[in-house]
C-alpha cells in the first residue's frame, strides 16, 4: 500500500493545479475592443451671418459693439469680434475684424460664438482664430482658422479644420472597450486610460457606448495646436450623451501642405 500513496499524491496534486488553472483562465473575460462613435454626420461646411452682421461691420466703425480678442502692441495687430450689431440686435456669435497696421480687414460670416481666442506668431506671420460653431448645453464644438496677411496688409483665411473632419480623423485613432461599469480609451491598441462609470439612473449603456463630436476644442496658446475632445457616454435612457466620468485627450495638430492635417502626441490631458 505503501508503494501506492506517491501516485495518488501526484494525481490529487495535478487535478489541484488543473483546478487553479481552469479558475484562473475562467477570470480572464475577454472584452471587445471597439471604435468610437461619431456625433456629426456631414461637415459644418460655411456658414452665413445675419444681414445685420454685415451692416454693422460695413460702417467701419470699431465701437462698443465689438469686444477685442487679441491686442499685440507690438506687431500692431488687433482682432475684434462683434458681440452686438447695431440697433440692439444679436450678431448671433458672427462677425470678427481683424486689423494689421491699422489697415482693417472684416469677416462677417466668421462665427466666434461666446468665447474665441487668437494667437498671433510675428515670426511666421501666422494668426490663429478659434471660436464656437456650435454651443449649447452639453455642446462646445471649435473651429480653428488660419489667418495670414498679404503684402497690402489685408488679411486672409489660409486655412481651417472644419470639426467633422476632425472628428472623423479622432474617430480613426480612438477605441474603447467596456468592463462591466470599466471603459477603457485606446489610441489604437494601446491604453490611454480607465474610467468607473459612476451614473446609475440612466440604465444600462446603450450598444455603442462611447461617441465624441460634442465637446471638441483647441488650445491655441502655443506654439503648436492642440485638439481637446471629451467623449460622451450613451445609455439606453434619454439618448443624451453625459460627460461626469470621462477625461480630455489631446491630440498635437499639424496641417499638411494639401489643405488637410495629421494628429500626434495623443495623450490624456492633466
Amino acid at each position: 500500500m505503501k508503494k501506492m500513496r506517491k501516485p495518488v499524491c501526484l494525481l490529487i496534486a495535478a487535478i489541484l493545479m488543473c483546478g487553479v488553472v481552469a479558475v484562473s483562465c475562467k477570470g480572464k473575460k475577454k472584452v471587445e475592443i471597439k471604435p468610437v462613435k461619431g456625433v456629426l454626420e456631414n461637415p459644418i461646411g460655411s456658414l452665413n451671418a445675419p444681414e445685420i452682421v454685415e451692416a454693422t461691420i460695413n460702417r467701419h466703425v470699431l465701437d462698443s459693439c465689438y469686444e477685442s480678442i487679441l491686442k499685440d502692441t507690438v506687431s500692431n495687430v488687433s482682432v475684434w469680434s462683434l458681440i452686438r450689431a447695431i440697433e440692439d440686435q444679436s450678431s448671433e456669435g458672427f462677425g470678427i475684424v481683424v486689423v494689421n497696421k491699422g489697415y482693417a480687414t472684416a469677416f462677417p460670416d466668421f462665427r466666434h460664438g461666446n468665447n474665441p481666442s487668437a494667437r498671433y506668431d510675428s515670426v511666421s506671420g501666422d494668426l490663429w482664430i478659434t471660436g464656437g460653431v456650435m454651443e449649447g448645453t452639453g455642446v462646445l464644438v471649435e473651429r480653428p482658422s488660419l489667418l495670414r496677411f498679404r503684402e497690402k496688409g489685408n488679411a486672409y483665411m489660409a486655412a481651417a479644420i472644419d470639426p467633422y473632419e476632425m472628428q472623423q480623423a479622432l474617430c480613426e485613432r480612438l477605441n474603447y472597450s467596456v468592463d462591466g461599469e470599466k471603459i477603457t480609451l485606446y489610441d489604437g491598441d494601446k491604453e490611454l486610460v480607465t474610467v468607473t462609470n459612476t451614473i446609475k439612473d440612466m440604465g444600462d449603456f446603450y450598444d455603442d457606448v462611447v461617441w465624441i463630436g460634442e465637446q471638441l476644442t483647441y488650445d491655441i496658446s502655443g506654439e503648436n495646436l492642440y485638439v481637446h475632445v471629451i467623449p460622451g457616454v450613451n445609455f439606453v435612457t434619454g439618448k443624451v450623451l453625459h460627460y461626469d466620468d470621462m477625461p480630455t485627450i489631446s491630440a498635437r495638430v499639424t496641417l499638411t501642405g494639401d489643405g488637410g492635417f495629421t494628429l500626434s502626441e495623443l495623450r490624456i490631458k492633466n
